[in-house]
């Protein structure tokens, strides 16, 4: 904490996110117009470089590449675990109360007290032995963790 001993800070006892008057947020605008913006003559880091789909023989090399650094083509792995998110997603909903009793909340990584679904035998263990997207999705492969339990274990 910075600031000198015995101050109280500026925020103590606000909550939520603090919002500024219409008033200010045009003010705000008005001065960062034209040169006074701090990004004023600074060309993007992407001004020039090509954007867009990759054509085939990009996506051929690249492919190869994955099946010489990994042992599988990266595309075919995409597309099971797409398959495999879709199914689960579909599982979790019907059978809610036995994958989460506890109505734990689900959260994207990062979120304090949130949870994900986790596939006790991975996606990728799954696609490795060749099994099936349904079978990697079923109800007794699926558990509630932590976030970051679940993180842990991709290493």
């Amino acid at each position: 904490m910075s600031g000198k001993k015995g101050t109280i800070p500026w925020n103590k006892g606000k909550k939520g996110l603090q919002k500024h008057s219409q008033e200010t947020r045009e003010k705000m605008s008005e001065n960062n117009i034209g040169k006074n913006n701090p990004m004023f003559g600074i060309e993007p880091w992407n001004k020039g470089k090509k954007i867009g789909p990759r054509n085939e023989e990009t996506k051929k090399k690249m492919s190869q590449t994955c099946k010489d650094k990994r042992g599988y083509d990266l595309s075919e792995f995409r597309k099971f675990r797409g398959k495999v998110n879709y199914l689960t997603e579909q599982i979790y909903n019907e059978n809610k109360d036995i994958i989460n009793p506890d109505n734990l909340p689900r959260s994207v990584a990062g979120v304090n007290g949130g949870y994900q679904i986790d596939h006790i035998q991975s996606v990728k263990e799954c696609f490795d032995k060749g099994m099936s997207p349904e079978y990697c999705s079923r109800i007794e492969n699926l558990q509630m963790l932590p976030w970051e339990e679940n993180r842990k274990k991709w290493k």
